[in-house]
């Protein structure tokens, strides 16, 4: 019999979170989630229907986490000050939940709609902190997809240990490659 009852679904979550930060997110299983949370595996059926719908549940709640991670480092600050704050907390969240940061990468796989609009809310933010600079609808488009490429390849590389045993200092290589993208805001595109 299950020790635990009125089980929620944020509950299992974050054990999965831990187990997979402890383990790695491929190595998480349904029956280590029980075990964590003191219940009978059979019990997180009752929840989700398997591996594919706990996958998808981790990667919405990650990119609401890194939603809400990078609005609040916005909130007070415009512009290039707001744009570098959220480059340092996406770096943050990922350096901090890096098998979590694993499931976002799946993101353009999923169809579930909430994963979808999750992912969207993260976007949604970056342009509301662009919209004081007043571009056209592509120069927008192309500056936040470049910045979110240059986010996610340094905290790719990072995270894969490729900056280690360097005299140059890593904090400083961020904040120069976030430096270098917010310099290109104020340059007038020719027509």
């Amino acid at each position: 019999m299950d020790m635990r009852k009125g089980l929620a679904m944020q509950e299992i979550l974050d054990a999965a979170a831990e187990l997979a930060e402890e383990k790695g997110l491929e190595n998480v299983s349904l029956l280590q989630i029980a075990e964590k949370l003191g219940i009978k595996s059979p019990s997180l059926y009752n929840h989700l229907s398997g591996l594919k719908e706990l996958s998808t549940a981790m990667a919405k709640m990650a990119l609401d986490r890194l939603e809400c991670a990078i609005r609040n480092a916005a909130v007070g600050r415009s512009k290039e000050t707001a744009l570098m704050a959220m480059a340092f907390a996406y770096r943050r969240f990922a350096m901090e939940n890096p098998e979590l940061y694993k499931t976002i990468l799946r993101f353009p796989t999923y169809q579930d709609s909430e994963i979808q609009e999750a992912g969207h809310a993260v976007v949604r933010v970056l342009y509301q902190v662009m919209e004081p600079y007043h571009y056209d609808k592509e120069r927008t488009l192309y500056f936040v997809r470049g910045f979110r490429s240059a986010l996610h390849g340094f905290v790719s590389l990072e995270g894969a240990g490729f900056f280690q045993n360097t005299e140059a200092d890593v904090d400083r290589s961020f904040e120069r490659l976030v430096a270098a993208m917010l310099s290109t805001l104020n340059i007038r595109e020719e027509d």
